[in-house]
């Protein structure tokens, strides 16, 4: 059984909102020790994704020309991608939305502005219990580095 080291994740953060990509790697990479990447578009992140191995994405619903529905369905589409776990983002969680992105397959939804320490809990979380579906050693750790 393989262990993977917590500080080899990689969580990628789709967003065309530069603040909101800013905040979110300014809490992941504060109070987990994940690298995050940024990218501004949907097609920007599925570049990324073919560049670097991604464990999970963070994913903006309302984004110009490719929406987080469509840049879903490109990554759920690849082969080489289909599997990575998926966080929707949104400001407004409507239901029709919610129950578009569990078809999709997609780990989570949290609705935007995002607390801290949600926003880290919640991708911990995802990282774990992917662990766990895969069936691989070592538990990453959601201990918080800077206080």
């Amino acid at each position: 059984m393989m262990v993977l080291d917590s500080k080899n994740i990689t969580v990628l953060m789709i967003d065309d909102d530069e603040i909101n990509r800013q905040m979110a790697e300014m809490i992941l990479t504060r109070k987990l020790p994940y690298k995050v990447l940024t990218a501004e578009s949907g097609m920007r992140g599925i570049e990324l994704m073919h560049q670097y191995e991604v464990n999970l994405v963070l994913l903006d619903v309302t984004m110009p020309v490719w929406d987080g529905f469509k840049t879903l369905s490109v990554i759920r589409s690849d082969s080489k991608l289909k599997d990575t776990p998926v966080i929707m983002l949104t400001a407004s969680a409507d239901l029709g939305s919610v129950v578009k992105a569990t078809d999709y397959g997609v780990q989570d939804y949290i609705k935007k502005p995002f607390l801290p320490d949600e926003l880290a809990d919640r991708v911990a979380k995802v990282i774990w219990d992917n662990w766990q579906q895969q069936g691989i050693g070592g538990r990453p750790t959601t201990k918080k580095i800077f206080s």
